[in-house]
């Protein structure tokens, strides 16, 4: 038997989809605010799932897909459509479902995980576009530029070469440790639109499970055993120097200094929250941190060290309204 759609579903199917395009063309067209407008970009899909369906949110998107390849090629409808289309869902579904925020965002992750490899291989085998190397080439482009200026600055040859090297070898990480910055950049991905989706959907009437305040955030002893054993691969790789013992140690170690990068920073949250720093300065303490590796480096040995050393008990063990 054929099933009727509602009338109030169709109309706000299409209004929700004309609004999925707007917000992706403005994240491809409006420079330096288009990256935060993406994170809006899964928002109208997840909206449909929890008020219809799935099948009213995969309408929606396809009639996205056909109007952003129109208005801006096939390839932006297919990043527009895997890259934030299938995370809407994704999060919409486990949404609607009342999973644990755990499972949502493993369900996030992944999706967004498999919807980059998926666009890699799209780009890669149908268009002949390889994601990573055009990355790679606006980086070496950044590079041949950032050379010119210090030619510009009267350096010398030494000197310029010093920080072409240094440059380099960077690009190099780059290439090597991708796979691990996917990662990375799925789970931020999930957490970003999860957090969005929270503060939107809540004027709407919906309740999303929020985070525990970030200072509080601590890694498991499983991780550490998991960055013991990407260092084990690097030194095993020291004797062997095997490409491929080199990829996996270094991803592993990436993906982990940035796990403990973070939860270092929390320990520094918890020390600014205990002061009552005012936001605006967190934010300046926390760039200073991003921008200077020595700090960088401290604050993530903090995170590994909190593992088996809880600092906030340690520092200040009165905090019981904080620590729980």
């Amino acid at each position: 038997m054929k099933e009727n759609i509602p009338t109030k579903s169709i109309v706000e199917g299409a209004f929700l989809s004309a609004i999925t395009v707007i917000l992706f063309l403005a994240s491809l067209y409006i420079p330096l605010f288009g990256t935060l407008i993406s994170f809006l970009c899964p928002l109208p899909i997840i909206i449909l799932c929890l008020r219809h369906n799935l099948k009213i949110a995969i309408l929606s998107l396809l009639i996205a897909f056909f109007l952003v390849s129109i208005l801006a090629g096939p390839f932006q409808g297919l990043i527009g459509i895997l890259g934030f289309g299938t995370l809407g869902m994704a999060l919409g579904v486990a949404l609607k479902r009342k999973l644990s925020l755990f499972e949502i965002l493993i369900i996030g992750s992944a999706t967004s995980f498999i919807s980059k490899i998926l666009l890699m291989f799209i780009g890669l085998w149908i268009m002949d576009i390889n994601p990573l190397f055009l990355g790679i080439d606006q980086i070496e482009q950044s590079i041949g530029q950032s050379l010119s200026f210090y030619e510009n600055m009267g350096l010398n040859p030494e000197q310029i070469e010093s920080a072409k090297d240094s440059l380099l070898q960077s690009l190099e990480l780059v290439k090597i440790a991708f796979p691990a910055m996917l990662v990375v950049a799925s789970v931020f991905d999930t957490f970003i639109n999860y957090w969005v989706a929270g503060k939107i959907l809540k004027r709407l009437g919906y309740y999303l499970v929020p985070f525990i305040p970030f200072y509080n955030w601590r890694a498991s002893k499983s991780f550490f055993w998991s960055y013991a054993f990407g260092l084990f691969i690097l030194l095993l790789n020291s004797g062997y120097e095997s490409a491929v013992l080199e990829r996996i140690g270094v991803n592993i170690q990436l993906l982990f200094s940035t796990i403990f990068l973070i939860t270092g920073l929390s320990v520094v949250s918890y020390v600014l929250h205990h002061y009552k720093v005012k936001p605006f300065v967190n934010w300046i303490v926390y760039i200073i941190i991003f921008i200077q590796p020595f700090f960088s480096l401290t604050v993530t040995w903090v995170g590994i060290m909190d593992v088996w050393i809880d600092f906030r008990k340690l520092l200040f063990p009165r905090d019981s309204d904080l620590n729980s």
